[in-house]
């Protein structure tokens, strides 16, 4: 799904380059700039997210904590807190700020990212990285981290931090909160990077994949 993961394939797994293709992902025409906002009363930070180590939770709520944001702001997880990430916000005194959604319907997601300041998605490794582009078709600006695949899928049109240095994704949250240049050169950036992504172009690839794969195959009968 992205040139990253096609490189950590071809090295893991010994085969020949030819033989791993990227057909890339996509992003639904649901995900819009012109969706209904979603029902919060106060302004967020997104963090669609779950709570596996990889997705580097815990560094965002310390962040979270340190950054000067304007008051009012919360933090919002997608999801349920697990008692390790309850701790953590405890430890970090950010109690009455940091707030989880639950499970949100995958018809209300693109409102939620809609609502959003930014989308904050810091993970330390991804082989896509699917919330980023969806935050973009909203128009929704995006931090996230310089790892894995999500520098592929950002392109020019994210806030890239060090996914390790709590200091840089407090910092970013500042910057995208606050700098109005910068949030809407983000927006508008991430509209066009978003549209460079699409499940048409996903499908065309994987049957012009499949049509040769059966082409060479008759061929060798």
């Amino acid at each position: 799904v992205s040139e990253f993961s096609r490189e950590r394939i071809i090295e893991w797994s010994g085969v020949p380059a030819e033989k791993v293709v990227n057909v890339g992902c996509g992003v639904d025409p649901a995900y819009r700039p012109g969706v209904a906002r979603y029902e919060l009363p106060y302004p967020y930070l997104l963090c669609v997210s779950n709570r596996k180590g990889h997705k580097n939770e815990f560094r965002t709520v310390e962040a979270f904590a340190r950054a000067r944001l304007a008051a009012g702001m919360r933090l919002v997880f997608t999801g349920k807190p697990t008692p390790e990430l309850v701790e953590c916000i405890e430890r970090n005194h950010v109690t009455q700020i940091v707030h989880f959604v639950g499970v949100v319907p995958e018809a209300q997601l693109p409102s939620l990212y809609r609502s959003a300041e930014a989308l904050v998605f810091v993970s330390l490794y991804e082989g896509f990285g699917l919330p980023v582009l969806e935050a973009m078709a909203c128009g929704t600006p995006v931090v996230t981290a310089n790892a894995g695949a999500l520098p592929e899928v950002g392109g020019d049109a994210a806030l890239f931090v060090d996914p390790y240095s709590v200091e840089q994704i407090a910092t970013a949250m500042e910057r995208i909160t606050s700098d109005t240049s910068l949030r809407k050169g983000l927006q508008e950036k991430g509209l066009a990077q978003a549209a460079n992504f699409s499940w048409d172009n996903t499908t065309t690839m994987v049957w012009e994949l499949l049509r040769v794969c059966l082409e060479t195959s008759e061929a060798t009968v």
